[in-house]
């Protein structure tokens, strides 16, 4: 039995069929992208040992395929069998051994990268100060009261996967029990006021264009508008399609046909309001904030009055604005943003409920004579240093948009090591300080303050940074010795012949 153990895990048959199988996830992981999002797909596919249900040009497949991690990990065990198996210390071979080593360190390398590496960002405005990272995609349920040492806080975290699964939550530092009410992985947050008020022009506009096409009386006049805009045309055209009109017809001309004819009028009538309206909610909805929500109310014909936005929590930020649950976004440009109603109990006393989110600053919950401060927002690491953003240098080409130089010169301070220094980022130039690397990633300017610089820091916590360099350096260490040593001896043979 050991023995075909040995022989499964040393035969060249595994070898192939776990390349095959890696050919096969790269191709449907690369695929799965367009449904399931970058990050995601990544994480599934590549950073998973099994795959169950994967998607394939927006289908479901009911299968089970290894994942990433299983695959790697029977090609590592695969090599190291197949090397020890095969081994023979002797000169000839001793480049072979070396890039075989050098394979083996690159994929012991690639799984820890994926499992030990964590990147997040630091934003900062000129002159700002942080001893902090922000992550990128995860989230954090924090309350946070003032320390018995000044200036500083304790803070309670409660990551987003355990808000997301609901039910009570007890911490011994709270002096309350928190309760999830509700938690959507994505959604907005809108002053309820602003909202009425978007609904109200939102409306407006809407019933403007339903009384442009009340009558078929004003077909031939809205017509003539068509030429106004190519927008305006394509929906004309679309709309005259819809109800049978020759295509490749002057659109006035096949207007002022149509409405002559009742029935077909009527039809071009519902088309073309159907379709203006459909087209002003889905450019509404694209903007932030208040109007996205109220056109997003409007497309699900919800109502839009004053009892129709009941307050999301009792106390709190969350009695003047309005939530509203929106599908995870799975594009790389865009991250989700959570919100939670949560109730806290003092025992089996209610102390009211609060609606938290990224959207809403920190929000003071006064508890048995103590202030607490409770947010929503995205996951901080903390760093035994803080860095402050000096000067920002945003650069483009004379006459173009064309980035030129993009460089944040930064103020690094450890208190506890006695350390102090200053130093620059930018494009290939990036900082490496206790085990972390900074790249610059953005620049801006600041929203609040007038000239003042922005910039966004990519920040990465690699522990095996240098097992690609040392893997791809042994492999050509190998490759050349085992080159150069076949190479001499064939020389030497054709000497001695």
């Amino acid at each position: 039995m050991n023995r075909q153990i040995w022989k499964f895990l040393t035969s060249l048959r595994l070898t192939v069929t776990c390349l095959s199988f890696s050919i096969v996830l790269v191709f449907i992981g690369t695929v799965a992208q367009a449904d399931e999002g970058l990050y995601q797909a990544q994480e599934r596919y590549f950073k998973d040992w099994f795959i169950w249900g994967p998607t394939l040009f927006g289908h479901w497949l009911p299968i089970l395929l290894p994942g990433g991690y299983l695959l790697g990990t029977t090609l590592l065990v695969n090599l190291i069998c197949a090397h020890i198996n095969r081994f023979q210390w002797t000169i000839k071979k001793f480049g072979i051994h070396l890039t075989h080593m050098g394979i083996v360190v690159l994929l012991v390398g690639q799984l820890a990268t994926d499992m030990l590496s964590e990147e997040s960002h630091l934003r900062l405005r000129e002159g700002q100060t942080r001893n902090y990272t922000e992550s990128h995609r995860a989230h954090e349920l924090i309350f946070a009261t003032d320390s018995a040492k000044a200036g500083e806080e304790e803070i309670v975290s409660i990551p987003e996967p355990i808000v997301a699964k609901g039910g009570r939550i007890a911490h011994p530092k709270l002096p309350f029990t928190v309760v999830v009410k509700e938690y959507q992985i994505n959604g907005a947050v809108a002053d309820r006021t602003a909202v009425m008020e978007a609904a109200g022009k939102l409306s407006g506009a809407l019933a403007t264009v339903e009384a442009q096409y009340a009558s078929a009386d004003g077909l031939v006049a809205q017509a003539q508008r068509a030429g106004e805009g190519p927008g305006r045309a394509e929906v004309w055209r679309a709309a005259l399609k819809a109800v049978g009109a020759p295509q490749g017809q002057d659109i006035v001309a096949a207007a002022t046909r149509i409405a002559a004819q009742p029935a077909l009028a009527a039809k071009l009538q519902v088309e073309l309001k159907t379709r203006f309206q459909g087209e002003m909610l889905s450019r509404f909805k694209q903007q932030p904030g208040a109007m996205s929500m109220a056109a997003q109310r409007l497309e699900k014909k919800e109502p839009l009055t004053a009892d129709s936005f009941p307050s999301p929590s009792s106390k709190g930020s969350g009695k003047q604005v309005v939530a509203m649950p929106l599908p995870e976004t799975k594009e790389m440009d865009s991250n989700n943003l959570p919100y939670s109603v949560v109730e806290l109990l003092d025992g089996d006393k209610t102390l009211g409920s609060w609606l938290l989110s990224p959207y809403l600053d920190p929000q003071d919950l006064v508890i048995a004579g103590k202030t607490w401060r409770a947010a929503f927002r995205s996951e901080r690491i903390y760093h035994p240093f803080s860095v402050k953003l000096l000067k920002t240098t945003h650069e483009v080409y004379r006459g173009t948009e064309i980035p030129k130089n993009f460089q944040s010169r930064v103020h690094i301070e450890n208190i506890g090591k006695g350390e102090t220094r200053d130093s620059d980022i930018y494009m290939n130039n990036p900082l490496r300080y206790e085990g972390l690397t900074f790249f610059q990633y953005q620049m801006g300017q600041d929203e609040r303050y007038e000239n003042v610089g922005t910039s966004t820091l990519q920040v990465v916590r690699n522990p095996s940074w240098l097992t690609p360099y040392l893997g791809c350096g042994l492999v050509a260490i190998g490759m050349i010795f085992q080159f150069m040593f076949h190479l001499v001896g064939f020389i030497s043979k054709r000497k001695a012949v």
